[in-house]
């Protein structure tokens, strides 16, 4: 092969490879743009979070809750179980959640989240399922959303609800505030003693009239008597 040649051959190499990097700079350009795209499409979207969880601290209650996280509004949101949702609290309790994941929730807000009556700690005495596979399916400003799934284990849930008392959040509360009662207590009295001095003198002062009225002369007699 002549030196002609040669430059020729290496030539249509150097265009092929770079026309192969080309190519692949290209179809790489394309894949972010699509995965920027996509980034940007879900930051708009609702996201729909379902979950079954203590109704507040402390509380023996569950409820089964469903909130939007997202940025923008989620419509036709729809919400299925498996298995379908049981409560150990009586039949009224489980028509009442297979009627909620029945219908679909027309919108949800930002920020808004539903709570719904689930069961109580009984249910870790019962045969009834402790897990569920939930999957959320909504439209966002954009359309179909893409659809959510969710694994809840209640069992994670057993030691703690039943080791707590269900008052002992509002014992802790209650406890906090005492000493800033007692002080404000002292401080009204403080403030408030000669208003409160005369209210008592007030009140005697009726009460002796009332005694005068009831027994005249009664007041006045003990009154002489003793002087």
């Amino acid at each position: 092969m002549g030196t002609e040649e040669w430059s020729l051959a290496v030539a249509a190499l150097s265009l092929l490879v770079s026309g192969l990097t080309t190519a692949w700079t290209v179809k790489y350009a394309r894949a972010q743009l699509r995965h920027a795209h996509q980034v940007q499409k879900e930051a708009s979207e609702p996201y729909v979070v379902v979950d079954i969880e203590p109704s507040d601290p402390g509380s023996l209650a569950m409820v089964l809750s469903v909130q939007n996280t997202g940025p923008t509004m989620a419509r036709n949101v729809r919400i299925t179980a498996t298995p379908e949702l049981t409560s150990s609290e009586g039949d009224d309790i489980t028509k009442m959640l297979q009627r909620v994941l029945a219908r679909p929730i027309p919108m949800l807000p930002p920020g808004r989240r539903l709570k719904y009556f689930f069961d109580t700690n009984q249910r870790f005495q019962s045969d009834l399922p402790m897990t569920f596979y939930f999957t959320v399916n909504a439209q966002g400003p954009g359309g179909d959303v893409e659809p959510l799934h969710y694994n809840v284990d209640l069992s994670v849930y057993g030691e703690a609800l039943v080791g707590q008392r269900p008052t002992k959040f509002l014992e802790e509360r209650l406890k906090k505030l005492e000493k800033p009662l007692v002080k404000l207590v002292k401080y009204y009295g403080a403030v408030n003693q000669p208003a409160i001095r005369a209210e008592a003198e007030r009140r005697m002062a009726a009460w002796h009239r009332h005694q005068e009225e009831l027994w005249p002369g009664s007041t006045g007699g003990a009154d002489s008597g003793s002087s």
